[in-house]
């Protein structure tokens, strides 16, 4: 293997590159990974849109799973993930009425 031998892709340089953490060690390359796709308005964990942190699939993952480790009974049925998840329910149902329609004919 050649001693000069160059990388296949440029360093990225951008705000997030040389970041330090409160303590004064450097972010590891997933830390600042995930600071590039918040910035950029994706999700952390698979890189859709967003909604806030996560996207729709992982926001209502995460609220499930902290609603168990809280032990959680009770919903709160008024909270975004919640309105959102709704509001994303009823607009595939309007989707199948429409193709469904179509197929009759």
């Amino acid at each position: 293997m050649p001693k000069n031998k160059k990388w296949s892709r440029e360093k990225i340089h951008d705000r997030f590159s040389s970041m330090l953490k409160a303590d004064g060690t450097p972010m590891s390359r997933q830390q600042i990974h995930m600071l590039r796709k918040k910035a950029q308005g994706l999700c952390l964990t698979c890189g859709e849109p967003a909604v806030g942190v996560y996207c729709l699939k992982h926001t209502i993952a995460a609220r499930e799973r902290m609603r168990k480790k809280l032990k959680y009974q009770r919903r709160l049925h008024n909270s975004s993930s919640y309105l959102l998840e709704k509001a994303k329910k009823t607009k595939v149902k309007g989707k199948a009425k429409k193709t469904g329609a179509k197929k009759k004919k």
